[in-house]
């Protein structure tokens, strides 16, 4: 059978038929006008233009065979059926002689480390951009290192550590000398999942990878450090865009992207303005012959109580208690949407009410459509209750931003820590999902942020795989395990793939790691697929490269499962792919990568 001469078509069909149909071959002993026929007759069943005079040619023996597009599980008519082991995979295998490269949008990326060189002394990298809100010297934006400036620092490492060259170039990089730079660290996030997505042995002239160039673009740490996402999106998409400018000009034809980052409240609708120009990029490289692949991780509150639903189907509770933590010197933010009115409304007649914990009582009232509410206390401003309408295909959101719990300087309004309740008048008549944004300290960085949950009385069951009463499985519980997916990952596009994180121990089979997120009927799509993230129950995360050169060092997280795929992308390498439980797949997809040369045993 004949892949290549279906690849463009399946790759356009895929991102503009709202269906999003399932293409298989099929043959059948029918002669081909009666094949044709008996498909036609079936509407939910279709052929490309091109089918009928390539079946005409291909298809002229015993046997009829094409190329059918049908809704997933659908059922053939009689006398035809699945070619034997024929089903057109997800993603159409390369092209002989196709040039692939991988790059990374992350923190901390170790460029110069050894796994990243095609032997000894010769760097993969096409280019580094290492990113800056405010450099030094006062232009924005960072520094490019083109192929040639790698080069050059790579060779330096003959007689300079790369802890010194990283020190040299970073110096002049931010303005600001109190940020933290994670690359002087041991252990960098970007630099240990570019291990498991392209790391290779320098050593090694048979291992795959050696070949495959990378293009990395380091964000700045403003922006890694705001976990609620609001400094994330600009820096991403240049990111993304000068990875497909720098790849184009390279003359690669295919391009897989890992960008192990990821926030919690969204629209999770595959809407959102990062997703929406996620897809257009791809898009636009498809037209200058350069076809692009984002991975991301799916996301790991799944234990986070960042979830609640208030609804009949969970008992019709028509408040939730929100819990500020004490010393949070960062905002947080709560999303709030009216489900029932999704598609048709603009959820702006929402009458929310608040009791703060020394219980001063906010009387409910409706947030006018594009305007605000003030949140005061004891005088002052502590919060704002804000409402976006419904536009551009986004459904309406009421979003509550609360002051930190702790001021960064004097003078600085705080709001109170401790349990907020959040009151809805006519809660038994929608269907009401908050969720808490991400809110926690990020890998390498100072803690600054402290995560605000959702509480309730029904919250505390037996939870017998942490043994504490931390459960709340109840279904009538307000507080969901559903839809903590992350806000980037909901994307139905082909050619973006979201990864969940795994637990696969020695004779077992895999499982969702505890902290793997699940989707929703509300929340997108279910992770396309898993791989790999934990290994023991009693040693946390994966062991690859650390900053340095013959360093190692442990991630955990969907973070640390994104890159298996993107390997396997890379290589059109599944690696080994197992099948997961039918309880399993709304964490873990329907399969779960489970090797990666790159993971270490020690």
């Amino acid at each position: 059978m004949v892949l290549d001469a279906y690849g463009q078509w399946l790759r356009t069909l895929h991102w503009s038929h709202p269906a999003r149909p399932e293409a298989v071959f099929v043959v059948s002993n029918l002669q081909p006008d009666a094949f044709f026929a008996a498909i036609a007759a079936d509407a939910a069943l279709f052929c490309l233009p091109m089918e009928r005079g390539l079946v005409r040619v291909l298809g002229a023996g015993s046997e009829t065979e094409a190329l059918v597009f049908r809704p997933e599980g659908h059922t053939l008519p009689q006398g035809i059926a699945v070619a034997d082991g024929a089903e057109i995979p997800s993603v159409m295998p390369a092209r002989p002689g196709t040039r692939t490269g991988i790059a990374i949008i992350d923190d901390g990326i170790g460029f110069l480390n050894a796994r990243f060189r095609s032997d000894p002394v010769t760097s993969r990298f096409l280019g580094v951009w290492l990113q800056s809100a405010v450099l030094k010297r006062g232009d924005s934006m960072g520094r490019v290192l083109d192929a040639a400036a790698v080069a050059g620092l790579t060779a330096a490492t003959a007689t300079t550590t790369e802890a010194v060259l990283y020190r040299d170039i970073h110096d002049c990089l931010h303005a600001d000398p109190r940020l933290v730079r994670t690359i002087f660290q041991t252990q960098t996030h970007g630099t240990h999942v570019l291990d498991l997505a392209a790391g290779a042995d320098p050593l090694d002239p048979a291992d795959p990878m050696q070949r495959l160039p990378l293009i990395g673009v380091q964000l700045p740490p403003e922006a890694v450090n705001d976990t609620s996402g609001m400094q994330m999106t600009v820096p991403l998409l240049q990111g993304l865009r000068w990875a497909i400018t720098v790849a184009h000009e390279a003359g690669l034809d295919r391009l897989i992207v890992n960008a192990s980052l990821g926030i919690l409240a969204g629209s999770k609708d595959g809407k959102s303005f990062l997703e929406r120009q996620m897809e257009r990029l791809i898009a636009q490289a498809a037209q200058i012959g350069l076809e692009v692949h984002i991975v991301l991780p799916y996301g790991n509150d799944h234990e986070g109580r960042q979830v609640a639903r208030l609804s009949a189907a969970t008992g019709g509770h028509g408040a939730i208690t929100l819990r500020l933590q004490p010393q949070d010197a960062t905002p947080s933010y709560v999303e709030i949407r009216d489900l029932a009115a999704r598609e048709a409304g603009d959820g702006a007649f929402l009458s929310i009410g608040l009791t703060l914990p020394d219980g001063t009582d906010i009387a409910a009232a409706t947030v006018a459509p594009d305007g605000s509410r003030d949140i005061l206390w004891r005088g002052r401003l502590v919060g704002r209750l804000y409402h976006r309408p419904r536009e551009a295909g986004r459904c309406a959101v009421i979003l509550l931003a609360l002051a930190p719990t702790q001021a960064n300087a004097p003078g600085d309004p705080t709001a109170p820590a401790g349990a907020w309740t959040i009151r809805f008048d006519d809660a038994g008549a929608r269907d009401i999902v908050l969720q808490v944004q991400r809110d926690d300290r990020a890998a390498g960085y100072r803690l600054s942020g402290r995560q605000a949950y959702f509480e309730a009385a029904d919250a505390h069951g037996w939870n017998r795989r942490t043994r504490d009463w931390t459960g709340h499985d109840h279904p009538s519980c307000p507080v969901r395990h559903d839809g903590t997916n992350s806000a980037y990952a909901t994307s139905a596009h082909p050619q973006i793939h979201s990864v969940g994180g795994a637990l696969l121990t020695e004779g077992r089979a895999p499982r969702p790691a505890d902290y793997a997120a699940r989707g929703a009927d509300w929340s997108g799509i279910r992770p396309r697929l898993s791989a790999v993230s934990e290994t023991a129950t009693a040693i946390r995360g994966l062991r690859a490269s650390g900053t340095l050169s013959g360093t190692t060092a442990r991630f955990s997280g969907s973070s640390a499962a994104a890159p298996t795929l993107t390997r396997a992308l890379a290589l059109n390498d599944q690696g080994g792919p197992m099948p997961v439980a039918a309880g399993d797949q709304d964490r873990l997809g329907a399969k779960v990568l489970t090797t990666n040369p790159a993971i270490r045993s020690r």
